[in-house]
């Protein structure tokens, strides 16, 4: 398996000395990165995982440096996200490693245009869930990221700064899942954020992210309807009353919350109607066996 990754790594590197811009070299990474991202997801090693992760990031970022790759669909990558927002101003490649114990670590690559240099940049973003405490107030970075896989992007066009409202699934521990709703911004030179206090639960709370935490058998929806400008997500209860407080056991009571886009602010809305929405995207990933059951 070493030598199979090492030979994609050096196929790959060898094809960074043809011409920039040439759709076809594009497509031939392509190949290779579809080669190297299946055995991140099936290899029977976590070591193995890791081999191929590296050579992954490596030839990703090498050839996301070429222009025309903004806009190279890369839809062969069936195991990787790949998410635009809608006014079109960076794309994410996000992924998956499980490890040998059961649990996950997250990879991101933020490929954006960058405006005032006039080029397109690369800016990874470093999954440090597993030592951020109280993370729903916590200010973040690329290098201190709380992981996740994306699955939607909420872009609502207001004045002033820019800001993206992004929905992940977190496979935890085997025990629990977790569904996160953050916020991400660029700022300064080249930085991206992650957390702002737009999650109201009423006029004097706040949070800057909200994590959603279940039993890991059941499942829940949280999904982003763009007509309503809303995030509508399962209503959540502990099976049992003596599990209260116990997030890891709990499961979708039936009933539906929201949180409504007002003023540049998500207010938590209990108990609203879903009816007549659209299917969320969501549901066609998990068709494609982007995220794990």
């Amino acid at each position: 398996m070493q030598k199979i990754c090492l030979i994609l790594f050096t196929f790959v590197s060898l094809n960074s000395f043809a011409q920039k811009g040439n759709n076809k070299l594009i497509a031939e990474y392509e190949d290779t990165l579809k080669v190297i991202a299946h055995i991140i997801m099936n290899a029977e090693t976590e070591a193995e995982k890791r081999l191929a992760n590296t050579a992954f990031i490596s030839n990703l970022t090498e050839v996301l440096q070429y222009e025309k790759s903004f806009k190279f669909p890369f839809d062969s990558l069936v195991t990787i996200a790949r998410l635009t927002p809608t006014d079109g101003s960076f794309r994410i490649f996000n992924w998956l490693l499980k490890k040998d114990n059961g649990s996950y670590e997250y990879y991101a690559l933020v490929h954006y245009h960058n405006k005032k240099r006039k080029r397109y940049e690369i800016i990874p973003l470093v999954d440090n869930s597993a030592n951020i405490r109280n993370a729903q107030w916590e200010d973040l970075d690329a290098k201190n990221w709380y992981g996740g896989l994306y699955y939607q992007i909420a872009y609502i066009k207001k004045a002033g700064r820019k800001y993206y409202t992004l929905l992940s699934w977190d496979g935890n521990d085997g025990y629990s899942t977790k569904k996160i709703i953050d916020v991400m911004y660029f700022s300064g030179k080249n930085k991206i954020k992650f957390g702002l206090p737009i999650f109201k639960q009423n006029k004097k709370e706040s949070q800057k992210r909200v994590i959603i935490e279940y039993d890991a058998k059941t499942s829940v929806s949280v999904k982003y309807q763009q007509k309503k400008q809303r995030i509508v997500f399962d209503n959540l209860v502990p099976p049992k009353k003596d599990l209260e407080g116990l997030e890891e056991y709990y499961i979708p009571e039936g009933t539906f919350n929201a949180y409504q886009h007002k003023k540049g602010k998500w207010w938590l809305q209990q108990d609203v109607d879903i009816r007549n929405t659209q299917k969320s995207p969501r549901i066609k990933k998990l068709k494609r066996g982007l995220i794990p059951r």
